[in-house]
């Protein structure tokens, strides 16, 4: 059981690195030519002092909140469908 907690976890925090990778990338691209451009160290160097941090933090909120996001995702699916078939089923009675 302890296992598959484990990978729900692992699930949710690759989903949010995805999620934030634009921004670590964005944020990676500018301090690193930022840095390039004004001497004050490698590209790759400021690239990586700016998105890593940004990574580590999402990985770090997907272990640790992924049973509540999981928890959101099929409370929110559940509801939605919930309302379809309210609202079908109004139209069908013409209500």
């Amino acid at each position: 059981m302890e296992n598959e907690n484990e990978n729900k976890n692992e699930f949710w925090a690759n989903v949010s690195m995805v999620v934030v990778s634009p921004v670590a990338i964005t944020a990676g691209i500018a301090k690193g030519t930022y840095d390039a451009s004004t001497n004050n160290g490698a590209f790759r160097e400021g690239f990586s002092t700016a998105a890593d941090p940004i990574l580590k933090a999402a990985k770090g909120f997907g272990d640790e909140h992924g049973r509540t996001i999981t928890r959101g995702v099929v409370t929110g699916a559940a509801g939605a469908l919930g309302a379809r078939l309210l609202r079908t089923g109004l139209r069908t009675l013409r209500i």
